[in-house]
């Protein structure tokens, strides 16, 4: 086994059975037998793979974020790019473990586990608003589309290449842009306008806002 594989059978067993459960022996089991003597040479102790497991769900994370924000079209096109990379990663690396402390963490990783969660929730977040800024995710609470994300990316499922779990993969990234999508997008998507066609730009919504419609001056006696 090289060093990820010893990575992705560690976090498909705390996916299962939480920290405690990693013991070099079932990490043996999980990848079907295969040595991992070479382990200690990668890792002081076992905490230490344990933070591994967390720090590479985290990278996975800002990876497919990354993916995400460099792809084109509105903010509902670069979250259903998150959402294909993300489950394609977690296919083939098992699992991506839960940001939640677990029973018996120390301090310490309960801190870095909290610091990786702050990293990926506020690109997510920022990602969430820049489609409800162009109106084509629901003015929802950022906060709360980020917790129902995490939960269905990060559920203790078993998950693999295979074509029925590839299948679930689509309901659930078609499920997720259903509850998040604007159902009435504004149409042309908050189009600035040019200068000179006498719109404001609204600084709240983001969109080319019409000035007020003037009424007709009604001459009085005295204008002659």
């Amino acid at each position: 086994m090289d060093r990820t594989a010893v990575i992705d059978a560690a976090a498909r067993v705390i996916t299962r059975s939480g920290s405690g459960a990693v013991r070099w022996s079932v990490l043996a089991r999980e990848a079907g037998g295969a040595s991992v003597s070479r382990a200690w040479q990668w890792f002081e102790d076992m905490p230490a793979l344990v933070d591994e497991c967390y720090a590479r769900t985290a990278r996975g994370l800002c990876e497919s974020l990354l993916h995400a924000e460099t792809a084109p079209g509105t903010g509902l096109d670069k979250l259903a790019a998150f959402l294909v990379t993300a489950l394609e990663m977690r296919r083939e690396r098992g699992s991506f473990l839960s940001f939640r402390p677990l029973e018996g963490m120390s301090p310490a990783q309960e801190r870095r586990l909290r610091e990786h969660e702050l990293v990926v929730r506020t690109r997510l977040r920022r990602l969430l608003v820049q489609g409800q800024r162009d109106g084509t995710l629901a003015l929802r609470h950022a906060d709360s589309a980020c917790t129902m994300i995490f939960a269905c990316l990060q559920a203790p499922m078993v998950v693999d290449l295979g074509p029925e779990q590839q299948m679930a993969d689509a309901e659930l990234i078609e499920l997720l842009l259903a509850a998040l999508a604007e159902p009435h997008a504004p149409e042309g998507l908050r189009r600035a306008a040019p200068v000179g066609s006498g719109h404001a730009f609204c600084s709240v919504c983001g969109s080319a806002v019409a000035p007020p419609e003037r009424k007709p001056e009604i001459p009085t006696e005295t204008d002659g």
